[in-house]
């Protein structure tokens, strides 16, 4: 799988150097040769030119079908944006992600036949919201209205005992996936509020395995249940 991304504005950058990060190969184009200077090492192809001019998209390995292409763009829509869409569309992009703005962008994108948006400041806005609502949870993913997928901070009772001992499936009425031990790849002290230590994981964690100290749980179960093992264990 590889990506094209087009724009290098904050989200696009780092869009681009997460994917990176995580072994994909990615393409960015950009206007603005400063911009693309800044992470041309850091990327497998990056290249200055108008997304909107023809010949610069040609260019482009865009329509295969493990390629996606995502017009990072933002707030500099109008004719420009919406001719650079429409020209992929034209040249057959399969996989084609549009950022909008604002709902007036997402209905024209809408009209033009694009069908997978995405709102950065929604995302961003919904993962804040949860962080407040749910606290004490350290990142939450909905799975759905009622279940989500959690990391929490083990109890300090739980030290020195084992998962059988714990038994939070049936105690707690929440299953545990996995643990977080170990040294944090991301500096403790960052700050921004959404960003959680990237802690190694335990591959499958025995009914034997003994909890330790800074270990952090991820689970899975009920919103009421995870609010309730937070409560219950002052997390």
């Amino acid at each position: 799988m590889k990506f094209v991304i087009i724009g290098l504005g904050q989200f696009g950058r780092a869009l681009a150097l997460y994917l990176t990060d995580n072994g994909y190969e990615v393409t960015v184009l950009e206007r603005q040769e400063s911009a693309v200077d800044e992470i041309k090492n850091s990327v497998a192809d990056a290249r200055v030119g108008d997304a909107t001019d023809p010949r610069v998209l040609q260019r482009l390995d865009l329509v295969g079908d493990d390629t996606h292409v995502i017009v990072a763009v933002g707030e500099n829509f109008m004719e420009r944006s919406i001719l650079l869409i429409a020209q992929l569309k034209e040249l057959g992009v399969k996989n084609l992600y549009a950022r909008a703005v604002n709902d007036l962008q997402a209905r024209v994108l809408r009209l033009i036949g694009v069908k997978d948006l995405f709102r950065v400041e929604d995302v961003a806005a919904r993962q804040l919201a949860d962080r407040f609502i749910n606290e004490g949870l350290m990142r939450l993913r909905k799975i759905d209205a009622k279940h989500s997928l959690a990391e929490v901070k083990l109890p300090d009772e739980w030290i020195g005992k084992t998962l059988m001992e714990v038994d939070m499936r049936k105690k707690n009425r929440i299953n545990l996936l996995t643990i977080r031990r170990g040294k944090a790849d991301i500096a403790e002290e960052s700050d921004d509020v959404l960003s959680t230590p990237e802690q190694p994981v335990i591959d499958m964690p025995e009914p034997t395995l003994e909890f330790k100290q800074g270990d952090v749980l991820v689970v899975f179960g009920k919103d009421e249940n995870l609010q309730e093992f937070v409560k219950k264990y002052d997390l």
